[in-house]
Formats: structure tokens, C-alpha cells, sequence
């Protein structure tokens, strides 16, 4: 392998999806107390995010890839520091509130993250297309004739 960056990347997008899932139950449940359960997950993961875009700079120096790579790869890099950036302004804001959001606030964080999940999924889509349709980082998809970008 190499880079990192595959084995960094899947656990902080499985605790933000389950931060928004935990979420909206206690949302929709009315389990205040799930809330704590929430913000762990989302902390987590956007500490596992800083680990993902840091690893994903790595591999990005690393891999050898064509124009057309490079211009998935930029786009995949970008939404990368977008959603991090996102996953902490969301974390910071519900831990410096200690958690104590207006109904309305609540909602809005609520939007927040899943908006985060849904670029998450694009983004994830993108690193997908890069690993098993252009052979980014591995032996899968096509292979041959790849011209170097520097």
C-alpha cells in the first residue's frame, strides 16, 4: 500500500454517519441524552477528518496519475478540507455551547451534519472512481497508459 490514507479514511466517515443517525433518533425520539452520544461521534470523527485530509495530502504527492486523475483527485482534495472545515466549526460550536442548543440551533446543527454526510458521499464517490476506475493507489481499474503530472 501506499498511503495510509484508505485505512485513515473509513472510521471517521463511519462516526460522522453515525454521529447524524444518532442525532436525528434523538431528535425525532426525544433522547436528550443520545445527544452526548452524537457529539462524541462527530468529535471523533472530525478529529479521524484531520487525520483523512492529512493522509490523503500524502498519497496525493505519492500518486502517479494522469491529467484526468489530477482533476478528480483536486476536486476530492477540496471537498476533503471543505467538510473538514465544516466538521469542526459544527464540533467546536456544540462543544463550546456544551451542548445546550436551542431547538432551532439543534436543527441547524442537524442540517449541518447532514449536509457534511452528503458531501461525505460525493467525496467518497470521487476516491472510489479515482481507487477502482483509474487505478489510483492499487492494481484495479485501468492501468495502462497513465502520463505523469508533476
Amino acid at each position: 500500500m501506499e498511503s495510509l490514507h484508505p485505512a485513515v479514511v473509513h472510521l471517521p466517515i463511519g462516526l460522522i454517519v453515525a454521529a447524524l443517525l444518532i442525532e436525528t433518533l434523538a431528535l425525532f425520539l426525544n433522547r436528550p441524552q443520545w445527544r452526548r452520544i452524537s457529539l462524541w461521534n462527530l468529535s471523533l470523527g472530525a478529529i479521524g477528518a484531520a487525520a483523512a485530509v492529512l493522509t490523503g495530502r500524502q498519497a496525493m504527492a505519492a500518486a502517479k496519475h494522469s491529467l484526468e486523475i489530477h482533476r478528480v483527485m483536486e476536486l476530492h482534495e477540496k471537498l476533503g478540507y471543505g467538510i473538514l472545515a465544516l466538521l469542526l466549526i459544527l464540533a467546536g460550536w456544540r462543544l463550546a455551547a456544551r451542548d445546550r442548543l436551542s431547538p432551532w440551533a439543534r436543527w441547524t446543527a442537524w442540517g449541518l451534519l447532514a449536509a457534511a454526510c452528503g458531501v461525505i458521499a460525493f467525496s467518497a464517490h470521487l476516491g472510489g472512481r479515482m481507487v477502482y476506475e483509474f487505478g489510483v493507489g492499487g492494481s484495479y481499474g485501468r492501468s495502462g497508459g497513465i502520463e505523469v503530472v508533476q
